[in-house]
C-alpha cells in the first residue's frame, strides 16, 4: 500500500499544473456563465435552471476529461510498476483516495467562488439550504458528490482507454454528452427513455442544487403571459428533507459504483 500512495503522491507532484489548471478552469466557467446568465438568474425559473445545470455540467465535464488525460499520460509508468509487483488493489484504493482529495478540493474551490460572483453580481442566494441551516455546506455537499462521480468515471476510462488520451478524450467528451441528454432536466425525455436519466449523477446533482437554490419557488419567465410551468419539470425541485437525503444518496451509489467497476476492471484486467 505504501509503495502505491508513494506513485501516486509522484504521479501527484508531476502533474500539480493540471490540477491547478482545473481549478483555475472551474472559476473560468463560473464567471463566465454567471455573467452570460447574470439577467435573470435566481430571478425567473428557466434561466436559474439552465444556469445551475451549466455550472454542474461544464465543471464536472472539465474535471471528467482533464482528469482522464493526466491518468493517461502515466499510465505506461503504472504498467511498468506492475511488472515490477505493485498490488493492483492498493494502487485502485490510492487512485480513489487521491482523487476523492481533488474532488473535495475542487468543491471547496467551486463554492467559494460561487460565493464571491454572487457577491459580485449582486445575486440574493438563500440565507438557508433547504436541508442544513447553512446553505454553502448544502451546496458543497451536492458538488463534491458530483465532482466525485466525475473523478471516478474519469478513472474508469482510464482503465478502458488505456494510455490513449485521443481515446480518453472521445470517451470522457460521450459520457458528458449523455449526461446532459439524459439528465431529464433540461431536456424533457420521451416516457421510453425517461427511466435512463437515473443512470446519469448529473441529474440527481441538479436537482439538489436547484432546491438549495429554491429554484421552485421562482416564477416562469412566461408568468405574466399566465402560462405555467409543467408540473413534472417544476416538482423534480421540489424541496424536502426526503427528496435531497434521496438524491444525495443516489449521487453517493453513482460515486461508489463507479469506484467498484474501476477496481474490479483495473485488477482483473489483463496486463
Amino acid at each position: 500500500m505504501q509503495a502505491s500512495i508513494r506513485l501516486k503522491w509522484y504521479q501527484y507532484t508531476r502533474h500539480y499544473f493540471d490540477f491547478l489548471k482545473v481549478l483555475f478552469g472551474i472559476v473560468g466557467f463560473e464567471a463566465l456563465i454567471l455573467y452570460i446568465q447574470k439577467k435573470g438568474f435566481l430571478e425567473n425559473f428557466e434561466t436559474t435552471r439552465m444556469t445551475l445545470f451549466l455550472l454542474l455540467f461544464s465543471t464536472s465535464l472539465l474535471i471528467l476529461v482533464q482528469t482522464s488525460i493526466s491518468i493517461s499520460r502515466e499510465r505506461s509508468i503504472l504498467e511498468r510498476d506492475f511488472f515490477s509487483g505493485l498490488s493492483r488493489l492498493s494502487f485502485s484504493i490510492a487512485s480513489l483516495l487521491f482523487e476523492s482529495i481533488n474532488a473535495v478540493i475542487e468543491a471547496l474551490v467551486f463554492v467559494l467562488a460561487y460565493l464571491t460572483l454572487a457577491f459580485y453580481f449582486a445575486f440574493d442566494l438563500p440565507e438557508k439550504g433547504s436541508y442544513f441551516q447553512s446553505f454553502l455546506l448544502e451546496v458543497f455537499i451536492t458538488v463534491v458528490l458530483v465532482y466525485l462521480s466525475s473523478h471516478f468515471i474519469a478513472l474508469l476510462v482510464s482503465v478502458l482507454t488505456g494510455n490513449s488520451e485521443i481515446s480518453s478524450v472521445i470517451l470522457a467528451v460521450i459520457i458528458g454528452i449523455v449526461q446532459f441528454s439524459l439528465a431529464g432536466t433540461i431536456l424533457q425525455l420521451p416516457k421510453a427513455i425517461s427511466k435512463f436519466s437515473a443512470l446519469t449523477f448529473l441529474s440527481y446533482g441538479h436537482k439538489v442544487f436547484g432546491m438549495s437554490n429554491d429554484l421552485y419557488h421562482l416564477p416562469s419567465v412566461m408568468a405574466k403571459f399566465h402560462i405555467p410551468i409543467e408540473k413534472g419539470q417544476l416538482n423534480q425541485f421540489k424541496a424536502s428533507h426526503a427528496a435531497i437525503l434521496g438524491d444525495w444518496s443516489m449521487l453517493a451509489i453513482h460515486a461508489v459504483a463507479y469506484a467498484l467497476i474501476f477496481m474490479l476492471l483495473l485488477i482483473y484486467r489483463k496486463k
